[in-house]
């Protein structure tokens, strides 16, 4: 069962920051997920939120900023004293520091992003080493026409039979429902049209049965640690 690092490890370090790109690394998690805007200056980012204000000591929206004025946020500070300092990536920077280390995972936040995105990956990625995901069904359908080989997963708070066809039909490769939304009938629907399952929003170690008792493949998690455990013999 793949342990996906949220963000990063996002519960022990700074999101989308190298600190916690760094502790998913370090605590063997099967993946790194991230997420993936444009800034004002047409720039790819790698920030969750739509504007800065929870995770740096800036205001604003993300897409106000030019990636010169999103690298002098401090996008540590917030969450603990040791982590001030942490600066913006770029899905570049983390393609060329991490992608021979573990394998990457990149939300589009902002639908503006999809073809820039996927040109990058397409010129520097190695395909069996990333996938795009998004809640967006409009960037993943250009996605999906701009690169035929990458893997996509389509984020969504439902799980039903006529979604799984849905995705089927548009040639995506994954479904990503919510931890609470998995069933084990859903999960095995799932994996007879030849997708992949990976849920989301698991907040309590004991979520992490759920995953188990489903046959889910796996789950994005800020403690990914909590599904290494359930995978230990």
């Amino acid at each position: 069962m793949l342990a996906v690092a949220h963000r990063g490890a996002s519960g022990y370090a700074p999101e989308n920051t190298r600190a916690a790109f760094d502790r998913a690394v370090a605590l063997g998690s099967d993946g790194i997920e991230t997420d993936v805007q444009l800034t004002a200056d047409g720039q790819l980012v790698l920030f969750h939120d739509a504007t800065v204000d929870r995770t740096s000591d800036g205001q604003g929206p993300v897409a106000d900023h030019t990636l010169a004025e999103l690298r002098r946020l401090d996008l540590g500070g917030w969450f603990a004293p040791e982590f001030a300092g942490q600066r913006a990536m770029t899905p570049a920077e983390l393609l060329d520091e991490y992608a021979g280390r573990i394998p990457l995972v990149f939300e589009i936040k902002d639908g503006r992003a999809t073809a820039p995105l996927v040109a990058l990956l397409a010129a520097r990625a190695p395909l069996n080493r990333v996938q795009v995901t998004s809640f967006l069904w409009s960037a993943l359908l250009e996605a999906r026409s701009l690169h035929s080989g990458l893997a996509l997963g389509f984020l969504t708070t439902t799980f039903e039979p006529d979604l799984i066809d849905r995705i089927v039909r548009r040639g995506f490769n994954q479904i990503c429902p919510p931890v609470d939304r998995l069933t084990a009938r859903r999960v095995a629907l799932a994996h007879e049209r030849g997708l992949t399952v990976r849920a989301w929003r698991v907040e309590r170690r004991d979520q992490v049965e759920r995953l188990v008792e489903t046959g889910a493949d796996g789950a994005t998690c800020n403690w990914p640690d909590w599904i290494q455990a359930a995978n230990a013999p």
